[in-house]
């Protein structure tokens, strides 16, 4: 969730809010979700059991990664909330979470709110990330489809050419590529869905083969 959150000093001392990480327990999911205001992303994670009502916390960034490395070492973790605070168990170590204020925007309003998907891309996520990449030198990248492919152009580097799967009307959007990025960065698995339904919407960046990633990226206008 890390690339999602806002990572400028003057966005965090303006908005602390994006600098944290929701925490979201509601009975047999944790969702994750974290969002600097140009992208929305959000991980839901499935529990083996789950006790007592629906629970939130706001933890900061750095503390949700050392969370989360210590927590990779372990089959199992245990997410505890109560009075004396909220702790992970992880073998046998209960770790404390620092829970930070605020109010974190109301996501469920803004995913509730996106129109219809008029069109799917369906690609390699690696060769989307690569492709990106190469054109991080200018202001925005270009994704445009045609037939079963996916162009990706911009600045500085030579058009790329990827094999897709693609239905509904022709794509032809423009991103900041650093946003794309963190979007394509906090995806899993090897192939990246994308769901549009018209070019002044958020695009929808899933994971082709798992439903638990969804993350929003909006398109910019180009220069």
């Amino acid at each position: 969730m890390a690339p999602a959150v806002a990572a400028g000093a003057e966005a965090q001392a303006e908005f602390p809010v994006l600098a944290r990480v929701l925490l979201e327990l509601d009975g047999p999911e944790v969702r994750l979700v974290a969002t600097d205001r140009f992208r929305l992303a959000v991980r839901t994670l499935r529990t083996e059991a789950a006790e007592g009502g629906p629970r939130q916390v706001l933890v900061d960034v750095g503390a949700m990664r050392g969370l989360a490395a210590r927590a990779l070492r372990e089959a199992e973790v245990t997410i505890e909330v109560d009075q004396h605070g909220v702790r992970v168990r992880a073998g046998h170590e209960r770790l404390p979470v620092p829970v930070e204020g605020g109010t974190f925007p109301d996501y469920r309003t803004v995913l509730d709110g996106l129109p219809p998907a008029a069109r799917r891309i369906i690609t390699g996520r690696d060769g989307l990330r690569a492709a990106v990449t190469g054109h991080c030198g200018g202001p925005a990248v270009a994704l445009r489809t045609g037939g079963e492919r996916l162009v990706v152009s911009g600045a500085g580097a030579v058009d790329s050419t990827l094999p897709a799967i693609c239905t509904g009307p022709p794509l032809d959007l423009a991103f900041d590529p650093a946003v794309l990025l963190g979007a394509l960065d906090t995806a899993v698995g090897p192939d990246v869905l994308l769901e549009c339904s018209a070019p002044t919407e958020p695009v929808v960046v899933r994971s082709a083969d798992q439903g638990s990633f969804t993350s929003l990226v909006m398109p910019v206008r180009r220069a």
